[in-house]
């Protein structure tokens, strides 16, 4: 048998084991046990088997595309944000490939693994994937995060912090005292940065602030939140995203609740649907084609000289809020 014509079912044949076994033990040897990935090494010197040759960044060979994965492609912030990466990459004569990993780290993984040998850099819209992962995808591929920071990564992020403060500002101006954050997903760190500039901007404010949930970043996880502290309402909810704010807002004019006058609802994202749902939904708008932008010019600088940028860019983007109907005075007896 030929060396030319040596293929990994051959030595998988040969080993007694199965191809994806033959397929691990050269790319992820730590997924099998030391007897197995001897026997098949052996088994591979013995036919003349090579493996498959390095990505395609170590070779020195470009694609001219891009990858951008992200969470939920349903959720219309993502709409706009790959609008405005594709303006980006369209300036740059590259081309854009979407990943989206439904909320799904398994789906994530997978999806990155397969795209890393078929782009030049890839840009992470919302992952769940540690740190120490990320790390890792790094030595293969240049990487740029957006919504998160990661130590020794490129990063483009809201300024959360200036965001919450106008919030809080506009909720003590109308009256409220009693805040709860409607959190997001388990995993997420804009959750999580979120809720720490919530808690920080309600201190200096005077305000009494809550943690609730975690619930899934949809209408229907909205609709949940407030079936659960219909009971207990607070003056004001702050939501992780407009789709929990607005399935909340939706489930609470449904069930008679008077909106602002005895709840204020403030979202996070302003999507194109928050303008069209009881009165407006007051939320903190981000720069969503801007953050795209960002990303890719962050990315393409990283890819064409990737040992000029030794330390990482971070950088953040301007948040505001945008006032609509469902925050105002209270008006409770």
């Amino acid at each position: 048998m030929t060396e030319d014509r040596v293929t990994i079912y051959d030595v998988a044949a040969h080993a007694g084991v199965a191809p994806s076994t033959v397929s691990r033990a050269f790319s992820r040897p730590g997924r099998v046990s030391a007897a197995t990935h001897a026997k098949v090494m052996a088994a591979a010197k013995e036919l003349g088997y090579r493996s498959a040759p390095p990505p395609a960044q170590e070779r020195g060979q470009r694609h001219d595309r891009l990858g951008i994965e992200v969470p939920d492609l349903t959720n219309p912030y993502f709409a706009e944000l790959i609008s405005g990466m594709q303006e980006a990459v369209k300036e740059h004569d590259h081309m854009l490939l979407l990943l989206d990993s439904v909320e799904d780290e398994a789906r994530e993984r997978q999806s990155l693994l397969s795209a890393v040998d078929v782009v030049d850099g890839i840009v992470l819209a919302g992952t769940r994937l540690s740190d120490a992962t990320l790390n890792h995808l790094t030595k293969r591929i240049p990487v740029v995060v957006m919504n998160r920071r990661v130590a020794g990564l490129d990063s483009v992020t809201p300024d959360y912090e200036h965001g919450m403060a106008q919030a809080m500002a506009h909720l003590a101006e109308n009256g409220t005292r009693l805040v709860t954050y409607v959190a997001g997903p388990v995993n997420s760190w804009s959750d999580a940065e979120r809720w720490r500039a919530a808690r920080s901007a309600a201190t200096a404010h005077g305000i009494q602030i809550r943690r609730h949930g975690p619930y899934p970043p949809t209408t229907s996880g909205g609709e949940q939140a407030f079936e659960d502290l219909h009971g207990v309402l607070p003056h004001a909810v702050i939501c992780y995203n407009d789709l929990i704010a607005l399935g909340f807002l939706v489930a609470a004019l449904r069930a008679g609740v008077r909106v602002p006058g005895e709840l204020s609802v403030i979202g996070h994202d302003d999507i194109p649907l928050a303008r069209f749902v009881g009165g407006g939904l007051t939320t903190l708008a981000t720069p969503k084609r801007a953050q795209g932008r960002a990303a890719v010019d962050r990315l393409i600088r990283r890819i064409e000289n990737p040992s000029a940028h030794r330390t990482p860019l971070e950088g953040s983007q301007p948040v505001r809020l945008v006032v609509r109907g469902s925050t105002g005075p209270r008006r409770v007896n």
